[in-house]
């Protein structure tokens, strides 16, 4: 952990290549001084941005300093609220960035500024894109299989022994090397999670906290549910007895458990599963008639991130995230406050 000195010295450093790189870029002298004002907003950002005034051309604007790496739905809010105390231009300054969040930023508008790197202050008309070499492709959300491995990372990743290599990972999430090795660039491109070299293999870690990469990610997760069927219960259980959506739900907070217990597949095992299983009908009323279940179909196998024949937290919350009951959002509240980062 760095002491008091050592964060000091790397604010200054920030500040410092900061103004010398806006002015070898714009050609303009920036000389930033603290802000008065700073020393009575929140807490939550007084913890998030060490803040500054400076002057630019004939415009003023308030620099903030990002003392870590909040997401750019954060940074929105953040800007936002401070208008109310400053109604001028906004700059964000971090000492580095991912590619995703630096096109999440220039999508909402927000300037920002990347010492060295890139420069995007669309109020003084200047948007100076980094010249290093053109990076991937990032996707608007992950790919299943990128999310599935991302999303066991996080379940078990305070195990220092869980596998840490896309060679080690691919069988334990029933993906080929090639997929695990994409998933892992995937991640990575998303800022998500970093490797680093151990002898000959490249191990994947989390890039910060669980919890903090949990939140980073919210934009690109997407709900691994493709579709819901009615089905026959006793020969759903018989062949894929994990529980899921709400009857998952109810037994991991104080929600009532629904009449149509609800199972879990994956789309890989749902087309291996007939004529074991019928399927009779995509209308999730039938299910609600006695001996019928529901079935979804996941776009990732769900049994590796499983619990004792219940699906995983995370991908539960996901899955049911956009439910509109009151009593759903509850109990998902519920549980999330109550899972173990």
């Amino acid at each position: 952990m760095l002491s008091s000195a050592e964060k000091r010295d790397i604010q200054e450093g920030l500040i410092a290549a900061t103004e010398s790189y806006v002015a070898e870029t714009m050609h303009v002298t920036l000389e930033l001084s603290p802000w008065p004002s700073a020393k009575t907003l929140p807490p939550y950002l007084r913890n998030s941005y060490l803040i500054f005034q400076g002057r630019l051309g004939d415009r003023r604007a308030l620099w903030l300093f990002a003392r870590d790496e909040p997401t750019p739905a954060a940074i929105e809010k953040h800007t936002s609220s401070l208008l109310e105390r400053w109604p001028e231009a906004q700059v964000v300054v971090f000492e580095r960035l991912p590619s995703y969040a630096r096109r999440r930023l220039i999508e909402r508008g927000i300037a920002f500024v990347v010492p060295g790197t890139q420069l995007y202050l669309p109020d003084f008309g200047v948007d100076f894109r980094s010249r290093a070499r053109r990076p991937t492709e990032v996707r608007d959300t992950l790919r299943p299989s990128a999310q599935a491995m991302l999303l066991y990372l996080l379940l078990r990743g305070a195990d220092s022994s869980i596998p840490r290599t896309a060679s080690e990972l691919a069988p334990v999430l029933g993906q080929t090397l090639m997929t695990a090795s994409r998933a892992v660039a995937e991640l990575d491109s998303h800022g998500l999670v970093s490797t680093r070299r151990e002898g000959r293999t490249k191990e994947v870690h989390l890039s910060r906290g669980r919890r903090a990469t949990w939140e980073a990610a919210q934009d690109v997760l997407q709900s691994p549910v493709k579709r819901r069927l009615a089905a026959v219960e006793d020969q759903v259980a018989a062949h894929c007895p994990l529980i899921a959506g709400l009857s998952a739900l109810s037994r991991r907070s104080m929600l009532a458990e629904p009449s149509a217990r609800t199972y879990a597949v994956s789309h890989k095992t749902a087309q291996s599963l007939e004529p074991e299983v019928t399927i009779t009908s995509s209308n999730l009323a039938v299910a609600d008639e006695p001996g019928m279940a529901v079935v979804e179909v996941w776009t990732y196998d769900p049994r590796p991130l499983a619990v004792a024949n219940i699906v995983d937290p995370l991908s539960l919350y996901l899955s049911l995230r956009e439910d509109v009951d009151e009593r759903v959002e509850g109990a998902l509240r519920q549980m999330m406050e109550e899972f173990s980062w």
